[in-house]
């Protein structure tokens, strides 16, 4: 639909959205849902980098080169890219790489950018697409994990591993229909049971080998890298699973704001982590064996054992939970700003709305997460395939970030773009680390974000075309006035009529088509156009815009963020009690494009007309999405060529 622009006004770090809900509350909240996946990655990140590239041996000089590069990880790129900055660059309170998308292309009138998306844009889509690689990798690698907590407690129970991973993940999937609403106020005491538990497990270790606290000296980083050469760079590809998860941080931001997500981290988070990986270090310097099983487990005593297993479980499929909600919300926000096609979505909280269900994308990835598991059968394997997804985002928010500070912030060209080469700087590093991984596994969720990256530029490009094909038939006000209006005037049906017509000018082609020009017409029409807009909500009271354009003619224009589904109940709710008839509409009428190939230079790609059309056709019917009466709805087929 055609977008209606906007200018919205830019305020850094908006914290309206908290209302006056407690920031405690919010912050424990924010532990649930934001930290679950980096929270979890002490199951496996610690131990999986000694297995990076050629393999480091559990000496004193690695345990403690190892330790200062997940620590200063955690320094550069949670504590100063993303708490201290990243968290700044909100949309009207909202975040996540689409609002960053939608916050950099607001300024620009679609019509403008209609021959091709900046390159920012499409690295944002990238971006975006390769978030849906690490939501098949992220439940996959974390469930798994915690669930091999079993085998570190008996190997008998080895061979349970992974069905009882598959297990967990089906039924994860399966609930998804429920909503998250009646088990989401236990995710953050869950949470925080958790971050206490790895916290008290570390101060143990170290009390015992304290030593280890000097990897909080770069320099011991710094030595690990030079000392071991180029090769070393690998490391960093398992070191990056120590921030995994890290853009939720940034994407959960409109449901709890900046302030509880930085409380979050800093009081409970952060100091957790770091406690735990210390552990980890000093128990790998006392016996360098258990990195052959789980140093993560090693800190606990037998009789905790099965304790911290369940524990493990449940942390990791909250983690799982908001990631998988993610996609969902993600996706909904794509198909607003244009970039997928309709898709059916369910509401599972009549108090939320952000709270939904995308039954097509919840098979989806829980299949491909299935069929992840049943392929790699051990987190080590799956450490290979993870890491490329989130380090490709991560670079994409740093891309963006630089002309957020320096076009929205007006802050001096040098600091923008200074802060934005150093966060490139990191970036590039762990993404140094990863794409070797390409071989090893990385390609599983590199071919998946490549696939969604293609329908995203697919429908945009196809959607784009079909708009302007149906402006051109749009008829001109003054030449319905003259030459439609009259001939219709003795043949009018005291009844009202609704047009749906993704264009804001003129009249639409199906209100001046040949059958209709030769039969009995309403006196009332309605031209409805839905208009999503690049912000995350727009309220009631100025969501409709109405426009007398002919006696018999009134044009309604319906504004929608892309965070919000439009349905024609709520527009006519919207509507009040402006005397328009829509109580009693005998009819919707709306077109139906058939794509024909276009013969003219500058067409679209056969085999781009192929997925576009297929797309088009697997859409959700608009009857389904607006909720217009089947029964009452007539739609007029017409040539497009694209």
């Amino acid at each position: 639909m055609v977008t209606i622009r906007t200018m919205p006004s830019f305020t850094p770090s908006s914290e309206r959205r908290q209302g006056v809900t407690p920031l405690a509350v919010l912050s424990l909240a924010a532990l649930g849902i934001v930290f679950g996946d980096i929270g979890t990655s002490p199951l496996y990140a610690f131990r999986l980098c000694f297995f990076a590239g050629p393999g480091y041996a559990a000496r004193a000089e690695n345990v403690l080169g190892i330790l200062s590069l997940i620590v200063w990880a955690l320094i550069l790129v949670v504590c100063v890219k993303y708490a201290t900055f990243v968290l700044r660059a909100d949309y009207e309170g909202e975040g996540g790489t689409l609002a960053l998308l939608a916050l950099l292309l607001a300024p620009i009138p679609r019509s403008s950018v209609s021959k091709r998306l900046p390159w920012l844009a499409f690295a944002l889509l990238l971006g975006a697409a390769m978030l849906y690689g690490d939501g098949i990798i992220t439940p996959a690698i974390s469930v798994l994990s915690a669930v091999e907590g079993l085998d570190v407690a008996t190997r008998a129970l080895h061979p349970v591993v992974v069905p009882v991973t598959v297990a967990i993940l089906a039924a994860l999937f399966f609930v998804q229909a429920r909503g998250t609403g009646k088990i989401g106020s236990v995710f953050g005491p869950i949470m925080l049971l958790w971050f206490i538990a790895i916290g008290a497990g570390g101060i143990v270790a170290l009390v015992h080998e304290p030593r280890v606290l000097v990897a909080l000296n770069p320099r011991y980083a710094f030595n690990f890298m030079t000392h071991n050469g180029p090769p070393s760079i690998l490391v960093l590809g398992a070191v990056v699973l120590s921030v995994s998860g890290v853009e939720a941080l940034y994407a959960d931001l409109g449901h709890f704001g900046g302030s509880a997500i930085r409380l979050a981290w800093y009081a409970a988070c952060f100091p957790a982590l770091l406690l735990n990986y210390f552990g980890q270090g000093a128990l790998a310097l006392r016996d360098p064996r258990v990195l052959s099983s789980s140093s993560f487990y090693a800190l606990y005593p037998g009789w905790a054992m099965f304790a911290m297993v369940a524990l493990s479980t449940a942390a990791t499929v909250i983690a799982s939970q908001a990631l998988i909600s993610g996609a969902f919300s993600m996706t909904q926000e794509a198909v607003q700003l244009g970039y997928l096609p309709r898709l059916r979505v369910l509401h599972t909280s009549s108090e939320r709305a952000g709270q939904i269900f995308i039954p097509a994308v919840n098979v989806m990835l829980a299949c491909a997460c299935i069929a992840v598991v049943l392929g790699f059968r051990s987190s080590e394997r799956l450490g290979s395939a993870y890491g490329l997804a989130v380090t490709v985002t991560m670079l994409a928010t740093s891309f963006a970030f630089g002309q957020v500070a320096r076009l929205r912030f007006k802050w001096p060209p040098l600091a923008a773009y200074g802060l934005s080469v150093v966060f490139l700087g990191v970036d590039l590093a762990f993404l140094a680390g990863n794409i070797v991984k390409v071989m090893d596994g990385a390609w599983v969720p590199a071919s998946i974000a490549f696939v969604v990256f293609t329908l995203f530029v697919t429908w945009e490009s196809g959607r784009r075309r079909v708009a302007a094909a149906f402006a051109k038939l749009q008829a001109p006000l003054d030449v319905y006035e003259r030459e439609e209006y009259p001939r219709r005037a003795a043949r009018l049906s005291p009844e009202t009529a609704v047009f749906l017509t993704t264009d804001s000018e003129g009249i639409p082609f199906v209100l001046h088509h040949a059958w209709l020009s030769t039969h009995v017409l309403h006196d009332n029409i309605v031209i409805i156009t839905i208009a999503h807009e690049r912000r995350p909500t727009i309220r009631k009271e100025d969501r409709i815009v109405f426009e007398q354009v002919a006696p018999d003619v009134t044009r309604i224009v319906a504004r929608y963020g892309y965070m919000q589904l439009p349905s024609i109940g709520d527009i006519i709710d919207c509507c009040g009690e402006k005397p328009l008839g829509l109580d009693a509409v005998s009819a919707y009428y709306l077109p139906h494009p058939r794509l024909v190939r276009d013969l003219a230079r500058g067409a679209m790609p056969g085999w781009q007309r192929f997925v576009y059309a297929f797309m088009a056709r697997n859409a959700t019917p608009l009857t389904e999405s607006l909720g217009l009466p089947v029964e009452s709805t007539i739609e007029f087929g017409v040539r497009i060529s694209v």
